[in-house]
């Protein structure tokens, strides 16, 4: 009569009582760290755009993986040597801010989400953010703006796409709201922009300019023929290098081609941000109602816009001095 195997002997895993990782076992070993889980269901419950979640994913590890406890006990003092450690390591204190701020956030939303007691003081209550310099305007100058034009007369290969890639980035749009443009955004008048920050969609008039120039990049694109053709569901502006060609121009990408416009300008610390600027400045400048102006640029917070149109506000001051004096323009 044929015995049955024996039963296959299990290995032994001892666990260490001050909670170090098992002998033998791998990181995929572990269970789950409730962290993580947190971390993640404050991500999906609070709707972040995708480049935030990101951002405040990775935040948010650090500081755990630093701390080492859970987020119940985690001290005010523990927040106080974390900005001490963040400032030691270099970073400028408005890079200091924002992981303290998403440790504020992600503790508001673990109270409303009754993981964290209401009759007790969150530890982030009591930290002080960095003090920092106010930042200095960003738009782009007129005779800067003037220089990037010029280099866009010039012939290559890319013209006709980076000229409407500048035209839409003028319109105040976000680099990843106009790489993730698709054909069927444009009706001949305005776009519909997917606003990268929150869920909201909007809509920008262009200018007849720009009109122009996005008509005869699409224009271009169908006698290019197959994979460049403008059918409504393609991206709107498309990579035009052999190993992607025919491919949505991304995020880096984008990145990529204004800097080397800036640099063939001769103009530094050209990127597309800076464009967003100049069109903050100019819808001010011309006097466009500050509601508005925030709808155009996708914006919520009368905070955040004042970024974009402080460089007015002080070119103002500076004018209104010199008249008051006798020394304005009309006196020059």
């Amino acid at each position: 009569m044929n015995s049955s195997p024996p039963d296959p002997v299990l290995p032994i895993v001892i666990v260490s009582l001050e909670g170090g990782k098992p002998e033998g076992g791998g990181r995929g070993d572990r269970p789950p760290d409730l962290r993580d889980w947190q971390i993640e269901e404050f991500l999906r419950q609070t709707g972040k755009a995708d480049n935030t979640q990101r951002t405040y994913r990775g935040q948010l590890k650090r500081f755990a993986a630093w701390s080492n406890k859970s987020w119940l006990d985690v001290s005010p003092s523990d927040l106080g040597k974390y900005r001490r450690d963040l400032k030691l390591k270099g970073l400028k204190p408005a890079s200091v801010n924002h992981a303290l701020n998403t440790l504020r956030s992600f503790y508001n939303w673990l109270r409303r989400s009754n993981g964290y007691p209401m009759n007790q003081p969150l530890p982030t209550d009591a930290i002080d953010l960095e003090r920092k310099e106010e930042p200095q305007a960003a738009h782009i100058e007129a005779e800067e703006l003037g220089d990037l034009w010029s280099v866009l007369e010039l012939d290559d290969k890319t013209r006709m796409r980076d000229r409407a890639i500048i035209a839409v980035l003028s319109h105040g749009l976000r680099a990843s709201e106009a790489s993730a443009l698709n054909v069927e955004h444009w009706n001949g008048k305005m776009l519909t922009v997917h606003r990268s920050k929150g869920q909201n969609v909007g809509q920008v008039p262009l200018s007849r300019e720009a009109r122009t120039y996005l008509e005869a990049y699409l224009e271009w694109r169908g006698q290019q023929g197959d994979g460049f053709a403008p059918a409504l569901e393609s991206p709107m502006f498309l990579a035009q290098d052999p190993k992607s060609a025919g491919q949505r121009l991304g995020y880096q990408g984008l990145h990529k081609m204004v800097k080397k416009l800036g640099t063939i300008a001769g103009i530094e610390g050209i990127h597309p941000h800076r464009f967003r600027h100049s069109f903050g400045t100019e819808v001010t400048r011309r006097g466009v109602d500050p509601l508005f102006g925030k709808e155009l640029m996708g914006i919520k917070s009368d905070r955040v816009f004042q970024r974009y149109t402080q460089g007015v506000f002080k070119q103002a001051a500076a004018e209104a001095y010199l008249k008051a004096i006798g020394e304005g323009e009309d006196n020059l």
